[in-house]
């Protein structure tokens, strides 16, 4: 009686915890800002397979806290889920046609915070770009930083936000190529995605 009781109390907490699902298409050149999310510990990626080539997910090790591999699958409306456990950074990639075509990170933390949510919906309006980058947040940010780095993780821009819901940032200097642009806050939240500067 007592076990059965103990089992129930567990299926209630376990069911009272929300969990939430990602939905990502995954084709060949899925490697824009789209493919970076942040979710919380408990929370599923399902990647759906949109056009009839063969495709892989899989982790980009050393730089991935978890290990996940879909193997190999072929076909429109092929599907891998994997439930997110580990708080960190997760760099993932198509293992066939490679990181520079089908490539993205997810971003696990504990809880999602208010400044976590500001940032997870930030949007780059014109990607590709060739002179500006131009940035919408849900709100204002204050007491920010954007921070651009090349693929190597050299930085190569910094700019400072201060109150502000839109930002636009020159990167005509830029050489072309792919590029991380990273927005944090005061209060040490950020987010990442990645533009391509023509």
């Amino acid at each position: 009686m007592k076990k059965t009781l103990l089992l129930m109390m567990l299926f209630v907490a376990l069911s009272m915890n929300s969990q939430t699902t990602y939905n990502l298409n995954w084709e060949r050149f899925a490697n824009g800002p789209e493919m970076d999310i942040t979710i919380e510990i408990g929370d599923i990626v399902v990647w759906t397979w949109t056009d009839a080539f063969p495709h892989t997910v899989q982790n980009v090790v050393g730089s991935s806290v978890e290990t996940f591999n879909s193997g190999t699958l072929t076909g429109l409306g092929e599907t891998y889920s994997h439930t997110f456990t580990v708080e960190g950074t997760n760099d993932y990639f198509c293992g066939i046609h490679g990181a520079a075509s089908m490539s993205g990170t997810i971003t696990v933390v504990n809880n999602l915070s208010v400044d976590d949510e500001i940032l997870k919906s930030f949007k780059i309006l014109n990607n590709p770009t060739k002179n500006s980058l131009n940035i919408e947040f849900s709100q204002n940010i204050f007491n920010g930083q954007a921070i651009i780095q090349n693929l190597l993780g050299k930085v190569v821009l910094t700019q400072v936000i201060d109150n502000e819901q839109t930002l636009i940032i020159d990167v005509s200097a830029l050489n072309s190529g792919l590029y991380l642009i990273t927005i944090k806050t005061d209060n040490l939240q950020r987010q990442t995605k990645r533009f391509i500067k023509k």
